[in-house]
C-alpha cells in the first residue's frame, strides 16, 4: 500500500513537471510569434517608407525633369523671339532700303530728263519735280521747239524711255508746260479775270469770298488773290458742284504758291479730274513769255510749279 501511494506522488511530480516545461515552451512560442509579428510589422513600416521615399524622388525628379524641359522650352521660345524680331527689324530695314533706293531713283529719272532738255532748251523755265504721286520711275518725256515756242510733254508709259523716243507720242500726257516766246500783247493770252460785282457772293474759306454765275450750261465759281484770278466751272448737265473744288484750289495756292508773274495771270479748272483731260490751265508771263501749264490733277499742276526755275 505504501508502496503504491509513492508511486502515485512520484507520477504526480512528473506530471506537474512536465505541464511547466510545455507552459515555458508554449510562452517561448507565444513570444517568438509576437517577435516574429513586430519584425514583420517592422519589414512592413520599412517597405511602405521605402516606397514613399522611392515615390517622393520619383515626383521630385518628374518636378525637375519637368522644370528643365520648361526652362529648355522658355530658353527655346526667346531665342525665336528673338530671331523673329531680327528678322522682322532686318525685312523692315531691307524695305526701308528698297523704297528709299526706288524714290532716289525715281529722282534722278526727272533730274536727268530735265539737265537733258536743259541743253536742248536753254532758258526755257523747267519743273525739278515730277508732281506725281507713283509711276515716276516710267516718267517719260518729250518735246517740240521753234521760233515762237516750245512744248514740253510729260508722260507715264509701260516702260522709261529716252528723251523724245518717237513711242512716246503714243502716250497721254499727264501734263503739257508751253513757252510762248517774245509775245507783245500776254493778256490776250492768259485771259485774267478782273473781280466782278452784282453777283451772288460765295465764301470759299476764311476771308476769301467768290462770286457765282450760270452761263450755257454751267457754273462759275470765281475768286481772286493778289495778282492771280482763279475760276473753277462745273457741268450743270453732270450736276457738279464747283464749291468744292475751289476750296481745294484755294488751299493748294496757299500751300504751293505759284510763279512769280510779270502780269495779271490765271489759273482755270474744270471739275473732274481724269488721265488725260488736262482739265487745270495755269498761265503766267514771265519777262518776254508767256507760259501754260496744263494738267490732269490740280495738285500735280501746283507741284510741278512750286519746283520751277
Amino acid at each position: 500500500m505504501k508502496k503504491n501511494r509513492k508511486n502515485l506522488a512520484l507520477l504526480l511530480l512528473a506530471a506537474s513537471l512536465l505541464a511547466g516545461c510545455a507552459g515555458q515552451s508554449n510562452s517561448q512560442s507565444s513570444q517568438s510569434s509576437q517577435a516574429k509579428s513586430e519584425k514583420k510589422a517592422e519589414s512592413k513600416a520599412s517597405s511602405k517608407s521605402a516606397a514613399k521615399s522611392a515615390a517622393s524622388s520619383a515626383v521630385s525628379s518628374t518636378k525637375s525633369s519637368s522644370s528643365q524641359a520648361s526652362s529648355k522650352s522658355a530658353a527655346k521660345s526667346a531665342a525665336s523671339s528673338a530671331v523673329s524680331s531680327t528678322k522682322s527689324s532686318s525685312s523692315r530695314a531691307s524695305s526701308k532700303s528698297a523704297a528709299s533706293s526706288s524714290q532716289r531713283a525715281d529722282a534722278n529719272r526727272m533730274g536727268t530728263l530735265t539737265s537733258q532738255l536743259r541743253v536742248k532748251l536753254p532758258g526755257m523755265l523747267l519743273p525739278a519735280a515730277d508732281g506725281l504721286g507713283q509711276g515716276s520711275s516710267n516718267l517719260n518725256i518729250r518735246y517740240t521747239s521753234s521760233s515762237s515756242q516750245n512744248v514740253v510733254y510729260y508722260s507715264v508709259g509701260n516702260s522709261p524711255l529716252a528723251l523724245n523716243d518717237s513711242r512716246i507720242a503714243n502716250e497721254k500726257p499727264y501734263a503739257v508746260l508751253t513757252e510762248k516766246k517774245n509775245v507783245a500783247d500776254a493778256s490776250s493770252l492768259i485771259n485774267y479775270q478782273e473781280p466782278k460785282t452784282g453777283l451772288p457772293a460765295v465764301k470759299i474759306a476764311g476771308n476769301v469770298t467768290g462770286t457765282e454765275e450760270g452761263a450755257a450750261g454751267s457754273t462759275y465759281l470765281q475768286f481772286n488773290q493778289g495778282q492771280w484770278s482763279f475760276v473753277v466751272r462745273a457741268s450743270n448737265v453732270q450736276g457738279q458742284k464747283p464749291l468744292p473744288t475751289a476750296q481745294k484750289l484755294l488751299a493748294l495756292y496757299q500751300q504751293y504758291g505759284l510763279p512769280d508773274t510779270a502780269a495779271k495771270s490765271s489759273v482755270q479748272v474744270d471739275v473732274g479730274e481724269s488721265l488725260g483731260s488736262l482739265n487745270t490751265v495755269i498761265t503766267w508771263a514771265k519777262g518776254s513769255s508767256v507760259y501754260q501749264l496744263k494738267a490732269h490733277s490740280t495738285e500735280t499742276a501746283f507741284k510741278m510749279l512750286k519746283s520751277l526755275n
